[in-house]
């Protein structure tokens, strides 16, 4: 019997999967270097050491679940632990994670995506899921309020963003949003607040660089799923008068740009072929914004990753066959899927409602101009612990019957680097309010807001004059309608107005 083999054309390289994943790593490394400096430089260096801890957790975690796995399946644990990389898992999950993140939270996600997200399915090499994305998955939906007071930083711009429905209504609203955090330029060299590792676009492009470099990940996959979001951000932006700034802004917010380099090009969770790999970013990029759009996480990111990577069979099915003798066919069958996700996007793009520009002054000073309607969303109670925002009221005047309370309280406003709101640039923009109580009923009378200092175009929503006029005559046990969209600014009303109803209390 004769059998005959007709190899397809192959090239000798030096690279190996170690060689990939220590490149890999030392990327991590920079932007784990960059988070450590920053948050030590701008928040104090007990910051920074979180940090530090926090990695050191992850990768313990992660390399301790490894071991009693191999162990107790009966395989060589040192071997095991070389070529399965669980500290590159570690350390991706760490940087999508906010810096006040548990420990225990850390702990447990880190062995969850490790274990369940890796190691029953084979180990590496094998797993359907990313597993730092399904680690954070974790975080997000089990361990939302597993956070530390003591470790607190503004709201990020995802976070802003998506209280704003991630969309803006001119070219003026975006520029504000982004002089809320030092500007486009600022952004872009990573001088604001965000998930640990997601906020340098320049460290991460010079990452992205070096792999491509070191022909460690496919470029198309990250040039793709960045500029798709561009493309179509920039389309939608133009339906609402964002203007051309606004898709700059939608890249350099949330974790696009980490995702892109460090998780999107994962070899393992992502479709082979080269034309698999387009539709699959191409996918990531339309599922994010719509996410973005239509959900109420603050970013997509992670989401869409994780959907894709449950799409990577099916993409693979349809991408077979000869990449040469088949080309056509695989091209058309990519333009088909890409056209069909993007003209989605699109649609729901249409039904966005942009965020309309307010009157307020900005985050660090100014009386807040009133007016208009709130639209109510989830009741907050009065009781409820209010400590993350720090309300103080000192009592300005006192006739027997009512007592007037001047108020401050810590908004999400970002911290200000200008120094309007603090000399030091080190503290939130606090917003303040004269608050009347009548001290036999113990109940709020009038609720005044003299000092804005959240987020303008996004918080001031929640300071309008029917949103302010509900807590007229409500006790401690009372509860008021937060402001949809601007949550985090109704939080810090009612942290004023419990304040102030504890000091006619003599509480």
């Amino acid at each position: 019997m004769k059998f005959t083999f007709k190899p397809s054309p192959n090239y000798r390289t030096n690279q190996s999967t170690s060689g990939i994943m220590r490149d890999v790593a030392l990327g991590l490394l920079a932007v784990t270097v960059f988070s450590v400096i920053y948050y030590s430089m701008h928040y104090g260096t007990q910051y920074g050491l979180r940090i530090i801890i926090m990695m050191v957790i992850a990768v313990v975690s992660a390399l301790a679940t490894e071991a009693l796995y191999f162990k107790a399946t009966k395989q060589d644990v040192k071997k095991g632990l070389m070529g399965s990389y669980g500290w590159i898992t570690a350390m991706i999950l760490v940087l999508i994670s906010n810096v006040n993140v548990s420990y225990y939270a850390i702990c447990f996600s880190t062995v969850t995506a490790i274990f369940f997200g890796k190691l029953v399915f084979g180990g590496f090499g094998q797993n359907i899921f990313n597993p730092a994305a399904f680690g954070e998955a974790i975080v997000m939906t089990a361990f939302g309020a597993s956070v530390i007071s003591d470790f607190t930083t503004g709201a990020t711009p995802a976070t802003a963003m998506g209280s704003a429905g991630w969309m803006m209504s001119s070219s003026s609203a975006v520029a504000s949003f982004a002089g809320n955090y030092g500007g486009i330029l600022n952004m872009f060299l990573g001088n604001y607040t965000s998930t640990i590792g997601s906020t340098s676009a320049i460290l991460l492009l010079i990452v992205f660089a070096f792999l491509v470099w070191r022909k460690d990940i496919d470029w198309r996959m990250p040039v793709f799923y960045v500029g798709t979001s561009f493309v179509l951000a920039l389309v939608i932006g133009m339906m609402h008068g964002a203007g051309a700034m606004y898709p700059v802004l939608y890249i350099l917010t949330g974790g696009i740009m980490f995702g892109a380099v460090f998780m999107i090009t994962d070899p393992v969770t992502t479709p082979i072929s080269i034309p698999g790999r387009i539709v699959y970013a191409v996918g990531a990029a339309c599922l994010t914004m719509i996410i973005r759009y239509k959900s109420n996480l603050a970013d997509g990111v992670l989401y869409s990753i994780l959907l894709m990577n449950m799409l990577t069979p099916a993409i693979d099915k349809m991408m077979d066959g000869n990449q040469i003798k088949d080309a056509a066919k695989l091209r058309n069958n990519l333009l088909i899927v890409s056209a069909c996700s993007i003209a989605v996007v699109l649609l729901v793009g249409i039904t966005v409602t942009p965020t309309e520009a307010s009157s307020s002054q900005g985050t660090g000073s100014g009386t807040a101009e009133t007016g208009g309607t709130a639209s109510a969303g989830t009741p907050i109670a009065l009781s409820d612990d209010y400590a993350d925002y720090k309300a103080e009221c000192t009592e300005s005047s006192n006739d027997g019957t009512t007592a007037v309370y001047a108020c401050t309280a810590r908004g999400f406003g970002l911290i200000d680097p200008d120094g309007i709101a603090t000399a030091t640039g080190h503290e939130y923009a606090r917003n303040e309010a004269e608050i009347t109580v009548d001290i036999a009923g113990k109940k709020i009378t009038s609720y005044k807001l003299t000092v804005f200092g959240d987020t303008a175009d996004i918080g001031d929503k929640a300071t309008t004059d029917d949103a302010l006029a509900q807590y007229a005559d409500k006790t401690i046990d009372d509860s008021v309608d937060a402001t949809t969209g601007a949550t985090y600014t109704s939080k810090s009303m009612a942290a004023m107005g419990a304040a102030a109803l504890n000091a006619a209390a003599g509480n």
